[in-house]
């Protein structure tokens, strides 16, 4: 088929839903109440309260107080949360048209419950029901570990590892996969970079000016994109929280941090000012490092920059909610070594007759965007209780740049990727043990390069997406039903050149290529007790093959390989497993993640043997293949308020037929930590490591594990409408000489070495 954007499809969604007749507001009941400090009884602002299992949520106003309506008849939990507080539960039970008054009293907790918006097709859920493995961190967790940018801070999470070519390209690898099996997103919609592209490719969104990130595995990844097997990193902005439950006054955050090895400096500040349902945000910031200390001395040419502004207002009340809003993003990061790598094809390439001079290669980027949003929640007729629909134009640019000492400065390549980006999201009305989500997608991405490593040609992507989540609630079981039917297409124009000659491989042809598939998804959840719960998930998917693995040709220093694509490559197949089990009491919290995945298909580039311009032929083939994995994260209390937290990650995945190891798998790697708090001072010694490397691909050297220490303390003053946050953390303090395996430039450049951050955050509310 041909798979051109539906924007009717997108339009008509809106007409059915607005055209919807009400029916008379069925009966439901009210739940309101208070959230206090338990150090002082001080009203809490800014606390968030969910009505556990329904979606339901609201944010404290300036008296600690909050108004839950329309909630269905029912026995819930209601959950009432903070970040650095600790989280309240309490059971009610509700007769239709009842009310029901609760008081919670929140205290300084060095471990809370989370809460995600990303993984649950009702709308908010605590990270415990969820039917997904989740990681959520808040903008504590952010302010108390500061790092330049997602990757960094994400590669010690459980499951999670970094790909690099430098600091400024850092990007998360998730069960092993990278790349476009990876999906980042900026508020539940694409980031429109070319991060997945290249390995020199970074995110370029400042961890600083986020209110939450969270990380979700499993079929919930349905719900945005069959390429996101690994998973979805979701980077949650504070104004994204306005939408969902309005509040009058300021709110804002301001946070600065500084550190020694790499003279990091940073500042940033967010703002939200809304009175009577209607609300205007802006925030910005800054950020820039040198080049980063080593044990054995300085890596050259890994400095970076990143500033990043956004501004915008919308409206939000009991029906009707919109905004609208814009955003800017410029940096640049220098790539260590990729100078060399380009001299090195630049001497061996045909006609070359003196050696080339080493550039510093660095890479400048820009991205704009502009976003509106607009819905209706609480339509209360018998289908449809809300409609959200979002479209985003996002304008990425980047272009890598040459620096010779005494000549001026040259453009080696520009890459442009212009994107629009359309999302219709339907809540179902509950009916009984029935809810859930449906809703269309559509993408149209424009992408163009032009230069030494221009190596596909222009081309046009289209893809069209419908999906839709159940849940059926029987109260101790739940079960989960997912799909997604997605279309992509490429339309691609000329190569601008022949690509390499005298000796070097034929260039492969160009030709539109069109793909459809179907995904599925099937879940279970068992309550063990009160304390524990089981999930297990069966999931068909496919992805369709990237535009890089259909048509690059030509020397590719990013990913230190001269890249052959096939454009006849077909769809990948997949047919994952994953089994949770998890935990909560007052003693301990924790779940561990099983999870195997077998491929058909499976995209990857393999190395012939040969070498054309200084690097190894590498071509797009495809095979069956299979992951199989565990991750694992827990806290147990040892004495009074002492926790000690540990997390694991290990994945196996291999060529089936060969059972050679696929290429850059992460190793056995983990973390062990105590927070050791008294009064608002906590202390966190930990310890990070990972198991040797030895299952690689060809032409992959094994890595040393490795040991690091790392000891941080912070002091955090939580008052009722602000919470300063103070934190200072001491990283590799034994100045280990470590690698880190999924980095490209592994064995020329050592991760970092000992040095301190300090961080100053504040919030108000």
């Amino acid at each position: 088929m041909a798979a051109r954007p539906h924007w009717a499809c997108l339009i008509l969604a809106l007409v059915f839903v607005l055209g919807c007749r009400p029916l008379a507001a069925q009966e439901a009941g009210t739940v309101r109440g208070s959230v206090t400090l338990l150090e002082n009884a001080a009203g809490v602002h800014g606390a968030v309260v969910l009505v556990v299992g329904s979606g339901l949520v609201a944010l404290t106003d300036e008296r600690g107080e909050f108004q839950i309506d329309g909630v269905p008849a029912g026995t819930y939990e209601v959950l009432a949360q903070r970040e650095h507080l600790s989280a309240g539960r309490q059971t009610i039970t509700l007769v239709g048209g009842d009310s029901v008054t609760l008081r919670f009293e929140l205290g300084l907790s060095p471990v809370h419950e989370e809460i995600t918006v990303t993984a649950s097709p009702s709308g908010t859920e605590t990270t415990f029901e969820a039917f997904n493995a989740i990681t959520t961190l808040d903008s504590f967790d952010l302010a108390t570990n500061i790092e330049g940018t997602i990757g960094e801070v994400l590669e010690h999470e459980a499951g999670v590892a970094k790909r690099s070519f430098g600091p400024g390209t850092s990007r998360p690898i998730i069960r092993g996969f990278d790349g476009d099996r990876v999906l980042i997103m900026q508020d539940g919609i694409r980031t429109g970079d070319l991060s997945s592209q290249s390995g020199d490719h970074g995110v370029s969104i400042d961890p600083a000016s986020l209110e939450r990130l969270e990380i979700v595995r499993g079929p919930a990844t349905l719900l945005y994109g069959s390429n996101a097997i690994g998973g979805v990193v979701n980077a949650i902005t504070p104004h994204e929280t306005f939408l969902n439950s309005a509040t009058d006054g300021l709110r804002g955050q301001v946070t600065s941090d500084t550190g020694s090895a790499n003279a990091q400096t940073a500042g940033n500040a967010s703002m939200q000012f809304g009175r009577k349902n209607w609300m205007v945000w802006g925030g910005g910031g800054a950020r820039r490092t040198e080049d980063y200390n080593a044990p054995e001395g300085p890596v050259e040419n890994s400095a970076t920059r990143l500033g990043n502004g956004r501004v915008g207002a919308g409206y939000a009340g009991e029906t009707l909610f919109f905004s609208a809003g814009v955003q800017i993003e410029d940096g640049r990061y220098g790539v260590p070594f990729a100078g060399q790598f380009a001299a090195l094809a630049d001497e061996t390439a045909p006609g070359a007759g003196r050696e080339s001079a080493a550039p510093r290669i660095d890479l400048e980027h820009r991205r704009y965007g502009t976003r509106f949003d607009v819905g209706a929640r609480n339509l209360g007729n018998r289908a449809i209780a809300a409609v959200r629909v979002a479209v985003s134009y996002l304008d990425w640019h980047h272009e890598e740049i040459e620096e010779v000492q005494g000549r001026p400065d040259v453009i080696g390549t520009r890459y442009d990727n212009e994107s629009i980006v359309a999302r219709v999201e339907i809540d179902q009305q509950p009916i009984g043990a029935l809810s859930g989500k449906v809703g269309v997608w559509a993408l149209n991405r424009d992408y163009r390069s032009l230069g030494v490593e221009a190596l596909s040609p222009p081309a046009t992507q289209q893809a069209f997406a419908a999906f839709g989540h159940e849940e059926l609630d029987f109260g101790r079981y739940r079960m989960q039903l997912g799909g997604r039917v997605e279309a992509n297409g490429y339309r691609v124009g000329p190569r601008a050149g022949a690509g390499a000659v005298g000796g070097a491989p034929v260039t492969p042809p160009v030709r539109d290529r069109d793909f459809i598939g179907t995904s599925g998804s099937v879940g279970v959840q068992v309550d063990l007790g009160a304390t524990g719960t089981m999930v297990a998930n069966l999931t068909r998917s496919y992805r369709a093959p990237a535009l890089e693995e259909l048509y690059n040709f030509g020397p590719h220093v990013g990913n230190l390989t001269f890249e052959i694509g096939n454009p006849d490559l077909e769809r990948e197949s997949s047919l994952g497993f994953d089994l949770s089990v998890r935990h909560r009491s007052g003693r301990a919290r924790g779940e561990v993640n099983g999870y195997a995945y077998r491929i058909t298909d499976f995209v990857f580039p393999a190395l012939r043997g040969d070498v054309v311009d200084g690097l190894g032929v590498a071509e797009f083939l495809q095979g069956d293949s299979r992951f199989l994995g565990v991750d694992a994260d827990g806290s147990v209390r040892i004495v009074e308020r002492v926790w000690l937290n540990i997390g694991l990650g290990f994945v196996d995945a291999r060529l089936t037929a060969t059972d050679e190891a696929l290429p850059r798998i992460p190793p056995f790697q983990g973390r062990v930590s105590a927070d050791i708090p008294y009064r608002g001072f906590t202390v966190r010694p930990e310890w990070v490591w990972a198991a040797d490397q030895a299952r690689v691909f060809r032409g992959e050297t094994t890595t040393t594990g490795y040991s690091v220490f790392n000891v941080g303390a912070s002091y955090v003053w939580p008052r009722a409408h602000d919470a300063h946050i103070f934190s200072v953390r001491g990283y590799n303090l034994t100045n280990a000489l470590y690698r880190n395996h999924t980095s490209f430039i592994k064995d020329l450049a050592p991760e970092i070495g000992r040095g301190i951050k300090a961080t100053y955050s504040m919030r108000f509310f």
